[in-house]
């Protein structure tokens, strides 16, 4: 038995990457050797479980690490290295420290906000959108993928078996046979007509024949025809599919969740402004008033309240709720697309589709329903010419000279992998290539058997040699054996056949011989205009052709058969057919709403521009200002001369997969946020490149499935302008929480700061506020984000990357509403306590010191007439209440109260340190009665506040000015529901004991609550007033006031994606074509890419060791256009 060793991982990879048959052969002694280096017996495979063993352990599993999911712990863990939760956690240390450590925040329980707050963190974090949520979809995602992909496969181990396709390993030998899919990179060592589709690995329709010449096979190919034996050399990530799948694990942040981190930003640094503004001018009024820094007094009303308010005001400043909102609106659009023909692979895609602005889909397959069907032709024969040989319809077998139709009927037959499987006499299904079908049902309805055809030829030697469709050819043919000569059957692109041609068909015999006419210019050029009229109808059109050869020429070299272009050259053309792909069934319809919804549709195939434009034309693409462009034009201009045309490029013919891809890459550059379909390995570029990628389930290869966003299962275009809707309905519904969740936000912060500046008291607590921005705000998003999206979004324009989360109107209405609220709750909280002070008034000073001197007093030990001296010194004296110059003989004169408490002492006596500490008592004592008066304040202004909440969920259902904000609201029982819960809780939290102690509120009489509600109520009607004053009255300066914020808010906003930044000055370049500018541009996104990469990589070892880590920074090559 060999060594494993004898072959290492790296050279294996080697080999296998590059395809590497010259150093097979050289290092290893071709296939067999291979085989013997692996310790595989061709014939028998690994026969010993423990090379198997081995072989896993050595070369890998054959599973992908694409698409694995994080655990729960690693999820929880990434969210607490969030900036707010982070900043939250700052703040709940500091609340519970404080809290326990110094004796007045104990007593005043701060410690309870401080567990609030770790409460509330966990509940961010863990319930929220941090961990659980995402690591649900990941699981579930990985889940649905690994079952999808782990097939039963046949594996020859000693003896022909069954094993899961995730256990193959490398040197395992798999049999082969039609239909089967490949799951490993590996060598054919055994090719009975062996031949594997690769259209999805290359883009390139039609099986390639696999044998000695060309043994390599790839994982995610299929076979299409023969059978034989594979030797894996690749599995999971070492294979090409592997390699690929890497690619796809960095996503960029959405437009989206671009702006919600600049708003973020942005609030943030409002409320740590604030904050900061608030404790800086407090502290300098406290050391003025103190004349210097007392530690005594740090903590009553010093420097530890003011730092503690700060933090609160950084806490309210915080839309906690903001993530889990988002979170919560993206997995109710997910669910509802999922019921449909739509499978959403990124969660974050729907919002993202919401703000697409332009849209790159394929023809085939997604525009026409890839059913074909041969409608028009011309065919050879007498006369020769235009008029006589065209027919504008399938022509029916006594139209067709006999020897020429039973030429075409062997070319169908045999230049075709694509069969016919027949349902009765009527229902026919396609299998394989569309555009063979329809020859092979051409040929049906002339009466030949393409099977029978088959079955007289394949298998026999008749068939000297196939050469396949390639891209660059356009064309295939087969070479057969006939008794006097050979004969080469081709079809292709009709431009592409002709120019191939030097003959045209006039007559063929039964025994073979064909009589044909040269190809002049005349006919030539008459031919070119039959195929661009059968273009312009929309047909795709293909040339059949034939030559003769001689059996045996003794001038041709013995390779002369293996090189296409030595035998498609010369030849005779027999017909040109053009072929209808209808278009589906509403697509017009579709293109039509996306215009509307101001989304450009552009046409990305491969017909030439004849056929293209027509399609468009059909499906309503092109419009009468509309560029068609061809791909080899287009990738060849120069970047500067293609920008100006970008906005109205709405056709690209004859294009490749790059083409598709640089057309993704201008566009985003430009400023588009870019869906596109895609459906072979080779769109997966542009399907990472754009941001979304749709994929079709049906037709697309696994790759392009894993490469895109979301999967069309039922192929059809006409599902798009679902997710459209959706998305706009996400974006829409995520501007309406920010408008109530932003006016929430906003008065908290002003009426927090003012009453911690004015007063020194926090009107709102942080138990309060966590409980409108976590709890109350979270069953807010859900009451708005299950609401129908309305038919009006699709008129309106898309989001794009530029568009601001706040606009216009939403700046207004955040502004006015909070107005109203802030002046409803300063004139509570000051004018309460003066206008009706027999119920919020405060008790005065001296009513309190002159109630309350003598018993505090005597609880601290003094005799009786030391009270009622030193009652008198504070009561009557200045101390502090009366006067210092009161003549009553009690008071000392000129106000010495060291003297008079002193009287035989020089300095300071036990009596002073008595009369002090009376002093303190009662200061205490009044701060305490203040609290708990304030309390009856802060309960009311905390339920007007939540009230006036509640009634602007209302208000935030419509955001443009619209007067009917009820419009809908009864259809919805779950949003009602959701509210009366809303209010269920604040009743509770106002009326049940434990609950208010907890919340730190007193319950409410009746009256009061009729004021929260009216006031709440109120906010409508001021909403009302301010829509009706904004239609109808023009505001010029407010307007351009608003004009100048947004415009500010929209520069702020601007998300630009991380190629976009990276590859400015490449798009600028005068000199680069679109093919070399985009190359560049790609190459230096990957490379800031892969340093990102590196950083995280990196640190992830360093957490993982207990070495010191050092970053290095190194110039990385931004790579040239043969590198992308």
């Amino acid at each position: 038995m060999a060594n494993v060793a004898s072959i290492t991982a790296e050279d294996l990879d080697a080999l296998n990457s590059e395809k590497d048959s010259l150093g097979l052969d050289k290092r290893c002694g071709g296939v067999s050797g291979l085989a013997t280096a692996l310790g595989t017996d061709p014939k028998a495979g690994l026969r010993d479980p423990e090379l198997v063993h081995a072989h896993r352990q050595t070369y890998g599993v054959n599973q992908y690490k694409q698409g694995r999911p994080q655990s729960l712990i690693s999820a929880v863990c990434r969210s607490f290295k969030t900036p707010v939760i982070l900043l939250l956690c700052l703040a709940a240390t500091l609340y519970t420290v404080f809290g326990v450590a110094i004796p007045e925040e104990r007593h005043n329980q701060t410690w309870i906000e401080g567990i609030a707050v770790w409460a509330a963190i966990l509940l961010a974090t863990i319930v929220g959108p941090g961990a659980v949520i995402q690591y649900q979809e990941e699981f579930q995602l990985c889940k649905l993928n690994a079952e999808k992909d782990v097939i039963d496969v046949k594996v020859v181990r000693g003896g022909e078996t069954t094993v899961k396709s995730s256990e193959v390993v490398v040197g395992d030998i798999l049999p082969l046979s039609e239909g089967d899919k490949i799951v490993a990179d590996g060598l054919v060592i055994e090719s009975d007509d062996l031949a594997v589709d690769e259209a999805s690995f290359t883009g390139e329709a039609g099986p390639v024949g696999k044998d000695a010449s060309d043994p390599w096979c790839r994982a995610g190919t299929q076979v299409a025809r023969g059978s034989g034996k594979l030797l894996v050399t690749a599995v999971g990530d070492a294979s090409d599919f592997g390699k690929t799948m890497s690619l796809l694990s960095f996503p960029e942040r959405t437009p989206l969740q671009e702006k919600l981190a600049h708003v973020a930003a942005l609030v943030g640094n409002i409320g740590l402004t604030l904050a900061v503004t608030y404790l800086i001018a407090l502290l300098i009024k406290w050391c003025v008033v103190n004349r210097g820094f007392p530690l005594d007094k740090a903590c009553h009303n010093g420097p530890v309240q003011f730092f503690l308010n700060s933090v609160t005001i950084i806490v309210v400043a915080i839309p906690e709720g903001l993530p889990l909102a988002v979170t919560l609106a993206l997995a109710y659009s997910v669910r509802k697309t999922m019921k449909g023909q739509n499978y959403v692979r990124v969660l974050a895609a729907c919002e993202t589709m919401g703000g697409a602005t332009a849209m790159c889909v394929d023809k085939t397959g997604v525009l026409t329903e890839n059913s074909m069907a041969v409608t028009d032709g011309w065919f050879g024969g007498r006369p020769i010419s235009h008029a006589g040989r065209l027919i504008t319809h399938a022509p029916a077998a006594d139209e067709i000279d006999p020897g020429l139709r039973q030429l075409l009927e062997l070319g169908i037959a045999l230049n075709s992998t694509a069969s016919l499987t027949e349902h009765g006499r009527d229902l026919v299904t396609f299998v394989g290539n569309r555009t063979e079908c329809a020859l092979l049902m051409l040929g049906r309805k002339w009466g030949a058997n393409y099977q029978r055809i088959r079955d007289q030829h394949d298998g026999t030697k008749d068939v000297v040699q196939r050469y396949e469709f390639t891209s660059a050819r356009k064309m295939s043919s087969v070479l057969l054996r006939t008794p006097d000569n050979l004969l080469l059957l081709n079809k292709g692109a009709a431009e592409w056949v002709l120019q191939k041609c030097s003959n045209v068909a006039l007559a063929a015999s039964t025994s073979g011989a064909i009589e044909t006419q040269p190809l002049d210019d005349a006919t030539r050029a008459e031919l070119i205009q039959v195929i661009v009229g059968m273009a312009t109808k929309g047909l795709r059109c293909i040339s059949l052709a034939v030559r003769q050869l001689s059996s045996s020429d003794e001038s041709r070299q013995s390779d002369f058969f293996d090189n296409a272009e030595n035998v498609e050259q010369q030849m005779t053309l027999v017909a040109i057919v053009g072929i209808k792909d209808h278009v589906r069934d509403g697509v017009p319809a579709t293109v039509r709403k996306c215009h509307e919804a101001g989304i450009t549709v552009r046409m990305v195939t491969g017909d030439n521009i004849h056929t293209a434009r027509q399609i468009a034309e059909e499906c309503g693409i092109l419009t009468e200002d509309g560029v068609v462009l061809e791909g080899p034009n287009f990738r060849t201009m120069p970047i500067q001369e293609v920008k100006p045309l970008l906005p109205k490029l709405q056709v690209l013919a004859r294009s490749s997969p790059q083409d598709k891809l640089y057309l993704v890459s201008l566009l985003r550059h430009a400023g588009e946020v870019v869906a596109t379909t895609g459906a072979f390995r080779s769109d997966v570029n542009a399907l990472r490149e754009a941001d979304v990628g749709l994929a079709m389930e049906k037709s697309g290869s696994e790759v392009a499935k894993e490469a895109a966003d979301i999967i069309l299962l039922d192929d059809k275009f006409t599902s798009i302008d679902e997710f459209v809707s959706l998305g706009r309905s996400v974006f829409t519904f995520i501007r309406k929480f920010l408008q109530y969740q932003l006016t929430v936000n906003f008065v908290a912060i002003i009426v927090s700061v003012v009453g911690a500046s004015v007063g020194g008291r926090m009107p709102l607590n942080v138990l309060q506020l966590l409980w409108v921005n976590l709890i109350m705000d979270t069953l807010v998003a859900f009451a708005l984000a299950i609401e129908a999206p309305s038919p009006k979004l699709l008129q309106s324009k898309p989001a794009g990357h530029t568009e601001p989360l706040i606009n216009e109107k939403m700046l207004k209405h955040i502004v006015m509403q909070s107005c109203y609220q802030i002046f409803w709750l300063l004139l509570i909280l000051y004018g309460a306590p003066t206008l009706l002070s027999a119920r919020y008034g405060y008790t005065p000073q001296c009513d309190l010191y002159a109630r309350e001197c003598e018993s505090s007093s005597l609880s601290h030990g003094m005799s009786r007439i030391d009270s009622e001296r030193f009652c008198g010194y504070i009561t009557m004296c200045g101390q502090p209440c009366g006067s210092t110059g009161s003549t009553n003989g009690l008071c000392p004169t000129g106000g010495d109260i060291r003297a008079a408490v002193c009287p035989d002492e020089a300095g300071e006596c036990a009596a002073l340190g008595s009369f002090r500490c009376l002093q303190s008592t009662l200061e205490r004592s009044l701060v305490r009665h203040h609290d708990e008066e304030f309390m009856k304040i802060a309960s009311l202004l905390f339920n007007i506040f939540i009230f006036a909440q509640i009634f602007n969920i209302v208000n935030s259902r419509r955001i443009n000015d619209e007067y009917n904000v009820f419009e809908g609201l009864y259809k919805s029982a779950l949003s009602l529901t959701l509210i009366a819960a809303i209010v269920g809780c604040q009743v509770a939290i106002m009326k049940i004991g434990a609950l208010s102690n907890f919340f730190k509120v007193q319950p409410l009489e009746w009256d009061e609550w009729l004021v929260s509600i009216a006031i709440g109520v109120g906010g409508i009607l001021w909403s009302m007033a301010v829509r009706f004053l904004s239609r109808n009255i023009s505001f010029r300066a407010a307007g351009d006031v608003y004009t100048k914020l947004c415009s500010i808010l929209a520069r702020a906003y601007e998300a630009k994606p991380r190629n976009m930044v990276a590859a400015h000055d490449i798009y600028t370049s005068e000199k680069l074509s679109v093919q070399q500018a985009v190359g560049l541009a790609l190459a230096k996104a990957a490379a800031e890419g892969q340093k990102a990469k590196n950083k995280v990589d990196k640190h992830k070892r360093c957490v993982g060791t207990s070495q010191k880590c050092t970053w290095s920074h190194r110039g990385d090559s931004a790579g040239s256009l043969d590198n992308v």
